[in-house]
């Protein structure tokens, strides 16, 4: 990586660079729910309900309202979060199934290289092969 002045441009490694498209595709496979969660933080912020952190918690904080209202205030918001954060666990579910020992090689190949994940782009690459193919598998 080259870092410098004013008017200089930062090269990345393509291999770290690989990784991270690797794992931004992961995340949009199994699905993030970003549009979801920022439409119910939106409400939660428009509507004064409360602390955003805490509601997301399951637990309010003094001077805050409880989740409860925060949902029935922003109900459908809250709703659309819940059923993707539950279509999401169902993807989850089908990877621990279909590519258990991939997401095993995964995880671990992460713990080992924590300092430096792009060594683990084959493991990343394999992973997301097998998750891709099995979610289009159960739509």
């Amino acid at each position: 990586k080259k870092m410098g002045g004013q008017g200089s441009k930062r090269v990345v490694d393509p291999v770290v660079q690989r990784f991270d498209e690797l794992m931004d595709h992961f995340d949009k496979v199994l699905d993030r729910c970003d549009k979801e969660t920022i439409a119910y933080t939106k409400c939660i912020n428009d509507k004064g309900v409360g602390d955003v952190a805490a509601i997301y918690a399951g637990r309010s904080r003094p001077g805050n309202l409880p989740q409860d209202k925060a949902q029935g205030v922003c109900g459908s918001s809250a709703q659309a979060l819940a059923t993707c954060f539950e279509r999401r666990e169902q993807r989850y579910a089908i990877v621990r199934k279909h590519c258990g020992s991939l997401h095993s090689g995964y995880e671990t190949c992460m713990m080992d290289n924590a300092k430096n994940p792009e060594l683990c782009v084959s493991a990343v690459e394999g992973l997301l092969k097998c998750v891709t193919e099995s979610i289009d598998r159960h739509r």
